[in-house]
């Protein structure tokens, strides 16, 4: 048995081997001239003729056998014999290449995980093989890759999702960018649990509703819907009903510690245009230095920006090269850019914090990228955030468009959720108020968030997309959407926004 099993196994992974070995010719349309395809499981199974192979016998196999632990248990032993008498080890030289091992996650645990997702269907979920291309071989910034590889796409996370609700007595999801309620909602819930989803819609009905509002400073904000009510500040709205509660809140800072500035345009008037059609010309990328070269002057210590991708970030600091803007910002503050490797990632944090801290520091990094998520930029390292664009993901993207198509199929056949445009729309303003966030870590802190783009004052959809304590809903400082706001209205605004600060302190 163990023999049969075994070769089946061999069978899958010999097929799998096979198939990326050929790769096909590269679309010219495809995002940066990337190989990659992406197929329903029935499709990839066909194609890698293991239709006549039954996953499900395998895995129990697998399961049952504990293969995977044991096998871990002896690569493990295997390799310190080997390497007993170098210093460090093999694991410690390929920290950051692909040919890093784990000593602790088993090589066929991840192999099983993926034969796994080959047995959900095929609205759950699709596989894309990809390979290489000379851009991600030359090590180009964005995500590389030396192999090709496979790799499964969950279209529907509300199928894993679900497992928990069934075993669960209750659920708790905390964070700081989980409204739209009903865009969480659609991921978590839609085709599973039809009745707490429209609760979710519901209750983000009614947030919108309740901040939006500002005709009473305090107000009832608790929908009733069967159960009991509670009075509310405007800034706190809880929902509740038999199957869903939701709790809203502002920031722990006060309203007098942001400053909130829109620009649509810069010190020459130049509209800032950041759509994909009109960011790269030399017109909008000298005016967005020449506007970062006038904050510099104004914003003490840290100042953060972040760029829609580091493709962009490339070819703007090429461009400031060029015409002399970044020798010109380096006087005003040393400049850094978010390093290529994680494995630098430390040392440029390191060096970024100092310099902040203490004559002041630019740093470019990317909405999306290693800084826009996770790191912790309180006080000095980040009294400015100037966030440059709407990081909309690649709509060609076929990962995407078949999320979005998932998403318009369920809307259609009336499952509930969110269309796909919705979706995507979602997707760019969760990036911006990640990245945004970066800045204000405590209730002391205090930080100017500076948006750059036309669209942030002049789209109405853009600007609720932000945070409500950062609209000046609730009593913080907005500079730049009205009509008449121009440029020198909004640096002064920035100026005596940092004086009122430090008199303060």
């Amino acid at each position: 048995r163990n023999l049969f099993y075994l070769g089946q196994i061999r069978k899958c992974l010999v097929a799998m081997i096979q198939y990326l070995k050929t790769p096909p010719s590269p679309s010219p349309s495809a995002p940066d001239n990337t190989t990659s395809k992406m197929m329903s499981v029935t499709e990839f199974l066909f194609a890698l003729k293991l239709d006549n192979i039954n996953l499900f016998k395998i895995l129990r196999y697998l399961d049952r056998s504990r293969l995977p632990q044991k096998l871990l248990g002896f690569t493990n032993f295997a390799t310190s014999v080997s390497t007993s008498g170098t210093e460090g080890g093999e694991e410690e030289k390929n920290m950051e290449g692909d040919e890093f091992m784990s000593k602790h996650i088993s090589s066929l645990s991840i192999v099983q995980t993926f034969l796994t997702c080959l047995t959900s269907t095929q609205h759950e979920g699709k596989v894309v093989p990809e390979w290489p291309t000379r851009d991600s071989l030359s090590g180009g910034r964005g995500r590389s890759m030396k192999h090709p590889t496979l790799r499964y796409v969950s279209l529907q996370p509300s199928s894993s999702f679900s497992d928990i609700l069934n075993e669960a007595h209750a659920v708790i999801l905390a964070g700081g960018t989980l409204r739209p309620f009903s865009h969480v909602a659609t991921e978590l819930l839609a085709g599973k649990d039809d009745k707490m989803m429209q609760a979710a819609v519901d209750a983000e009905s009614h947030v919108s509703a309740v901040l939006g509002s500002s005709n009473n400073a305090t107000q009832m904000n608790t929908k009733e819907a069967g159960t009991k009510s509670m009075p509310q500040s405007s800034s706190i709205v809880s929902c509740v009903s038999s199957d869903l509660t939701t709790f809203t809140c502002g920031h722990v800072i006060p309203p007098s510690n942001v400053l909130t500035v829109c620009l649509s345009s810069g010190p020459t008037s130049t509209k800032l245009d950041f759509r994909h059609s009109s960011r790269s010309s030399d017109a909008v990328c000298d005016e967005l230095g020449r506007t970062l070269l006038n904050l510099s002057a104004v914003v003490p210590s840290g100042l953060i920006v972040f760029l829609p991708s580091y493709s962009y970030e490339d070819h703007l600091v090429n461009r400031w090269k060029k015409i002399g803007l970044l020798d010109q910002l380096s006087r005003k503050k040393s400049v850094h850019r978010e390093p290529k490797s994680s494995a630098d990632l430390e040392a440029a944090m390191s060096k970024y914090s100092k310099e902040a801290r203490g004559s002041g520091a630019i740093l470019l990094s990317v909405v999306g990228g290693k800084m826009s998520e996770g790191i912790n930029f309180a006080d000095d390292m980040a009294r400015c955030v100037l966030i440059v664009g709407l990081p909309y993901p690649d709509i060609t993207d076929p990962e995407l468009q078949e999320k979005m198509k998932s998403l318009d199929r369920s809307v259609q056949e009336k499952k509930g959720g969110i269309s796909g445009n919705a979706y995507y729309h979602n997707l760019c303003m969760r990036a911006v108020n990640q990245s945004i966030g970066r800045a204000i870590r405590h209730g002391n802190d205090y930080a100017a968030v500076v948006l750059a783009d036309a669209r942030y004052a002049s789209e109405s959809r853009i600007w609720l997309g932000l945070p409500h304590w950062l609209r000046g809903s609730s009593g913080s400082q907005t500079i730049g959407r009205e009509q008449s706001a121009s440029y020198g209205r909004s640096l002064f605004g920035i100026r005596t926004f940092f004086k009122e600060r430090t008199q303060n302190s």
